[in-house]
């Protein structure tokens, strides 16, 4: 019976000692927009992102850390070579700060897919994906003024590790 006993403990022991589990969720082609007119300096286009975890199958209560590991923007075709001069991508919720996860500066020149820099420090992101909803913003630092209105497209790869 002791043995019987020592066992069960052990088992217990074993499996309540929960392993780390890592997931890895693509959001692709998230498209950032804004209403033109643009004025030279930093100009923002925004996109709500809906349910990230839910869409995917994970609790959220059992997250212990996410971390952006790509981010590229798509640049619009509409745009003329030079005109940006830098990109910042930030996430918020509401019950969180802003956050910045990635950067660019300078653009590369004559390339529409850009990969951005992504922060080394992201210790936020775990409260920000607490939310059903975040929002994605992005920064473009253009050159000049500009009349049209352009839309951006962004696709992330975050890595979530839950309990």
């Amino acid at each position: 019976m002791k043995k019987i006993y020592l066992i069960a403990i052990f088992a217990f022991g074993l499996f309540s000692c929960g392993k780390q589990t890592e997931n890895v969720i693509e959001v692709k082609d998230v498209m950032l927009e804004a209403e033109g007119p643009y004025f030279e300096g930093p100009n923002t286009f925004q996109s709500v992102i809906k349910g990230t975890l839910k869409n995917n199958n994970i609790n959220p209560e059992q997250v212990e850390g996410v971390i952006l590991t790509s981010a590229t923007i798509t640049l619009p075709d509409s745009i003329e070579e030079g005109a940006i001069q830098d990109l910042s991508l930030q996430l918020v919720s509401n019950n969180s700060d802003m956050m910045k996860v990635g950067f660019i500066n300078p653009l590369p020149s004559n390339q529409k897919e850009i990969t951005l820099t992504v922060a080394s420090e992201q210790d936020g992101l775990n409260k920000i994906f607490s939310n059903d909803d975040f929002i994605l913003l992005l920064d473009a630092n253009l050159k000049k003024d500009m009349d049209a209105t352009f839309n951006f497209k962004a696709n992330l790869t975050f890595k979530i590790l839950t309990k």
